[in-house]
This record gives C-alpha cells, structure tokens and sequence, in this order.
C-alpha cells in the first residue's frame, strides 16, 4: 500500500481495489521502536523481529491481531506504523546522526623571526633552556660620564683596496637557508576546527496506521508478529525505493492528480531490474498518474538480491503487487 501525503489534489477515494489472495510470505513495514524477541509464530515477514501487542482494549471475540486505533483500512490493509513523507537518501533510518565531532587540539602560536634576534643555538640534551647566572654576561659599566662628549678619531679604509675573499668555512649569501615564511608556518600549525559532519536527512514514507480490532493481550506499541529474514530485508529495501521516485513523481505533478488507485504487477530479477510491468484491473487514475507511476517502478533504486535470498529463491525472479493510492 503506498499513499502520497495530501495536498490540494483532495483526499483519498476508497475504491475497491483488486482482490489478491493472501500469501504465506506476506510482507509487513515495520519501525525501530517496534523491535521485540523474534515472535513464536510470525504470521507476516520483514526487516525486523516484532511480537503482536496491541495499544488499545482487545476484543476477545476478534481474531488473533493486535487491537489499534487509526484510519480506515483501505482494502483490507493493515499498517502499524506512522510516519510523514520526507525526501533524502534511502536507508533503514530517516534521521541523520551528527558525526563526532573533530576534538581541538590547541598548539602555540608560531614565532614570527626577528631580524634583532639572534639564531637559536641547539644545546645537549638534559641541560635546562634557562640560562645561568654564569652564563649571563656582565652590563658594562660606562667608563665616562659627562656633559661634554669626546671625539675620537678612527681610521678609514681606502676605497681602492681590493675586496677581501670569503673564508672557506663561511658561506656565501646565495647558500644561506631561507627562514621560513610566518605564513605558511602558521598555516602549517593551524589546528584543526571542530566540526560536526552529518549525513544528509533519510527517506521516509507516508504511512498511517489503519484500526484493527484484534484479541491479542499483550500492550504496549502496536505490532504484528512478524520475522525478521531475507525475503522481508529485501521486500522492505525494494519497496522504500519504488515508494521514494513514486512519491517525488506525486510532488512534480501534483495539479494532475486526481483521486483514485492503481494496482500494479512486476517482476524483478535477481540484479535488481525490473521486467513486464502491467496495470491490474480496474484502474482508476488519469493517464498522467499511469505513466509517472511506471516510470517509478521502472527507475527505481532497486538493489541487486543478496546472496541468501537468491539460494532460497534458486533462479526465480520475484513477482510483486503494489497498490497505490492517490
């Protein structure tokens, strides 16, 4: 059963839908906080162990379901799970969770070099980086003072001598290292900034849940007993993607819709493509919905079976019937 959220289009017009006999791997949507002990006897299959309880008084007349209040199910249907539409990347959850975030690491401030300051000196391991009070020179004392200045004369070398020859143990200007650039120093010590990373929001469905009027006595959130396995894992990805290209085809044509169903049959290979799509009688929608509704079956995201699902089905493919509803 796929519904798109109301809008202008109108409301859903319950019709009759094609009556499809029940089958004993009959799939069922499930939510996280459905999650139980794999239940005694499933009665439906999905992508997680849930045990039927029931959120409402039971009827003990009734026949062995859960006991819930909702909407009016729609050919028969039974959906115990709620949920609004919201676009996004299709995965089990439609909430996104923040990555942890980066931790900051704090470090010193590069020194910017002085052209006043003289080079650093390496100096033996084990000694302390404080200097001594041996090691700090004696302030020389003025040897006069005064308020009349004396001039002393000094000797000039002659500008025609010829320049002297650098020591070999000197090196020349050209290969003297550079000092670093402050900048890119600084850029190279810039701590990391703590960020918080997230996934994009996930893909949620439009899902109501419908009354059911059931004998089970155990309460709380209301569930079906449905086990977890390969086929309903698979039933659940499959169905998530048709529902999300179904669901963005119903935004871009909304002024198209009109009330009314569509009961559709296709089959899916083992790599996930998707053959001989066809329209169950009787149909009820206008051409537009047919098409956008076919080229959603047809374009969808459908994942490749997994290994265990194709030893249980040999080389069959797997035939599915979708209702939509507008």
């Amino acid at each position: 059963l796929v519904m798109p959220e109301k809008g202008a289009s109108g409301s859903v017009q319950v019709q009759p839908a094609a009556q499809v006999p029940p089958r004993p791997d009959q799939f069922a949507r499930t939510s996280e906080d459905q999650v139980s002990a794999r239940p005694e006897k499933p009665a439906f299959i999905g992508e997680r162990d849930t045990e039927a309880t029931s959120d409402s008084v039971p009827d003990p007349t009734a026949a062995a379901m859960p006991s819930q209040k909702g909407i009016d199910p729609i050919q028969g249907e039974v959906e115990t799970t709620e949920s609004r539409f919201q676009d996004g990347e299709l995965g089990d959850s439609g909430e996104s969770k923040p990555a942890e975030p980066v931790a900051e690491v704090a470090s010193p401030a590069p020194e910017m070099p002085s052209a006043a300051s003289p080079p650093a000196v390496d100096k033996p391991a084990g000694t302390d980086a404080r200097p001594g009070p041996e090691a700090i020179p004696a302030t020389r004392e003025k040897l006069a003072q005064g308020p009349n200045p004396i001039d002393v004369p000094f000797q000039v070398e002659p500008k025609d001598e010829e320049p002297r020859s650098t020591p070999a143990s000197r090196l020349t200007e050209a290969e003297l290292p550079k000092p670093p650039s402050p900048v890119k120093e600084a850029m190279k010590e810039k701590p990391k900034e703590a960020t918080t990373v997230g996934k994009a929001p996930g893909f949620k469905g439009y899902q109501r849940k419908t009354q059911i009027s059931g004998s089970i006595s155990r309460t709380g959130r209301s569930a079906l007993a449905v086990e977890n396995s390969a086929m309903g894992r698979y039933q659940a990805a499959l169905s998530r993607a048709v529902e999300l290209e179904w669901q963005r085809n119903c935004v871009r044509y909304r002024d198209f819709i009109t009330p009314g169903f569509l009961t559709a049959r296709f089959v899916v290979e083992q790599n996930g493509k998707v053959r001989s799509v066809n329209f169950v009688e009787p149909v009820q929608s206008s051409e537009v919905q047919k098409g956008f509704t076919l080229n959603a079956i047809r374009q969808a995201a459908i994942p490749a079976m997994p290994t265990d699902l194709k030893k249980e089905l040999g080389s069959d493919p797997l035939e599915l019937i979708f209702n939509f509803y507008f």
